[in-house]
């Protein structure tokens, strides 16, 4: 597994931002910041840049707080969040491309997807059958929330992200199963995706 540190864009981080002052205001979000190490509360006070990458300690930390001061600390508050930055950032680009309107194309890119948001680790797509509307996609990083992303990301975010995709592709519903962990021991994680 590498070890190098990983970052992540600043598009998360800025939907992220946006979405916590959007539903739950200014105060709110002063005190998760305020909560951050100096370090992150540095980054955090100046004017973030979409493309350019941050550290993903930073992104963890502040899902972490977001979700012990907003959530119930089980990170499901990770997942409208999730939601907000799926929809705000993959839609754009989902309208400007019309191939994208495909799971076929959209599912056999995935590890351009994940590319997009984090420079460590990997997304691979094992299994694709179209006829069934049937994939299995692994996560392949490190467990290690100083150098990867966080629990909260593998568990609910990128389960979110799959399933906007789909939607954004066309499909009427779909479901993603997380069957396997790297945080709970596996090697991996693994996600069975399905749609309609």
């Amino acid at each position: 597994m590498d070890k190098k540190t990983g970052n992540t864009r600043g598009s998360v981080i800025i939907n992220i931002k946006e979405y916590i002052l959007g539903t739950q205001g200014q105060d709110a979000w002063n005190k998760i910041v305020n909560k951050l190490p100096h370090a992150d509360k540095e980054i955090l006070d100046c004017e973030l840049i979409y493309s350019e990458w941050y550290p993903v300690s930073l992104l963890n930390r502040l899902i972490n707080t977001y979700d012990l001061i907003l959530g119930t600390g089980d990170f499901r508050s990770v997942i409208p969040v999730a939601e907000h930055i799926g929809t705000a950032d993959l839609k754009p680009l989902f309208d400007a491309f019309l191939d994208l309107n495909n799971p076929n194309i959209v599912l056999n890119n995935t590890p351009a997807l994940w590319e997009r948001y984090f420079d460590s680790g990997h997304l691979e797509l094992e299994t694709f059958d179209l006829e069934n509307k049937f994939a299995t996609l692994y996560l392949f990083e490190a467990a290690d929330e100083d150098r990867a992303s966080g629990v909260a990301i593998c568990n609910y975010a990128v389960p979110k992200w799959l399933k906007i995709v789909l939607l954004l592709c066309g499909a009427s519903s779909a479901n993603i199963k997380q069957t396997d962990c790297r945080y709970k021991g596996a090697e991996h994680c693994r996600y069975e995706v399905t749609w309609v």
